[in-house]
């Protein structure tokens, strides 16, 4: 039985961190940079589809940039970033958002699933938002975080110096609708969108 009682958090976080790694990282051999085309074929392909690769032709063609994380001839850690001016969460309908000036986003992080665990990710968000900084002229990323990963990313993020500032809880309602819940009614860096 699929519970469609979802529950997702919305974030921010300062690009303004430093981006020495931290005691505990564990990526001292992946070297970040932004990725094209051309490193497609680092991809591997145990783990990915036809279909990736023509969602990554996409993404590169409306402008937005793909950090990856090479570890010798393989990339084994990438997400993607941009700084359009709403952002949605695809797994809960109607869960959209306005983003404000100087706000850009980062999603569909991917990390290799023999590296999971060892703070590739964190180190990986470091350097995403150092692009967010410098390539788009952003003071702020906003970021979706399910109500369970929120604890455990907000303790990890800490040990490389980033603050995560939730914003709004979404919840999906009996009736199928997105219900926002503001938890920093000052803050006008992200707003929800209407629902249509």
């Amino acid at each position: 039985m699929i519970v469609l009682g979802r529950e997702v958090y919305v974030c921010k976080c300062s690009t303004d961190v430093p981006r020495e790694p931290s005691a505990s990282d564990a990526s001292p051999n992946v070297e970040w940079t932004l990725g094209n085309r051309d490193d497609f074929a680092m991809v591997p392909l145990e783990h990915h589809e036809d279909a990736h690769f023509a969602d990554f032709e996409e993404r590169l063609g409306r402008g937005e940039e793909w950090l990856i994380g090479v570890m010798g001839e393989k990339i084994v850690s990438y997400t993607w970033l941009h700084a359009r001016s709403h952002v949605s969460y695809p797994y809960l309908p109607g869960c959209k958002f306005k983003l404000g000036q100087g706000v850009g986003y980062g999603y569909d992080a991917w990390t290799h699933p023999d590296l999971r665990g060892e703070g590739l990710r964190r180190r990986g968000f470091v350097e995403e938002l150092h692009v967010l900084r410098t390539s788009f002229g952003c003071e702020w990323e906003a970021s979706f975080f399910v109500k369970h990963q929120l604890e455990g990313a907000t303790r990890s993020l800490a040990k490389a110096g980033i603050r995560i500032v939730p914003l709004w809880r979404v919840r999906l309602g009996e009736n199928r609708k997105a219900q926002f819940e503001s938890l920093a009614p000052e803050d006008r860096s992200t707003e929800p969108m209407d629902s249509e």
